[in-house]
């Protein structure tokens, strides 16, 4: 059932990314945060074990819908919809986005979700310099 759900936001989330303004749709991604350095993302908060659970389910039903969507689910659409079920579960996180050069200079972007130690999606960041994070976390 999480592989469908992911399946039809990723649909969404693309439809939103390629009609809107990105000013507008980082409205859905929580609170705007510095990253802590090159390649680094804010610190979220240090979840309990079931979050970390959820984390990693919502993660696999993620990049599992991605591969099979007859659209283009890259890392935007996918840091979205991992956002927004992420939300849901009650998950903290925090959306990355980052830049480096290819091998021909051209300027790349990247944008990657992380809950505690688990990259929900956008797989290895190391080479990306964070650029701009966005928060997000349960009300007490």
């Amino acid at each position: 059932m999480a592989v469908v759900a992911a399946w039809l936001l990723l649909g969404v989330t693309r439809l939103l990314t390629l009609a809107l303004p990105f000013r507008v749709v980082r409205h859905l991604l929580g609170e705007q945060r510095s990253p802590a350095g090159p390649g680094a993302s804010p610190v979220p908060p240090q979840l309990r074990p079931r979050d970390l659970i959820r984390a990693r389910k919502i993660g696999w039903a993620v990049r599992t819908a991605a591969t099979r969507t007859p659209w283009r689910s890259e890392c935007f659409p996918q840091a979205l919809t991992a956002r927004l079920l992420l939300r849901r579960a009650r998950v903290p996180h925090v959306v990355t986005f980052g830049l480096r050069r290819d091998g021909a200079g051209a300027l790349r972007a990247h944008v990657w979700v992380t809950a505690d130690e688990v990259t929900v999606t956008g797989g290895s960041r190391e080479s990306w310099t964070g650029v701009g994070s966005f928060a997000w976390a349960p009300r007490p």
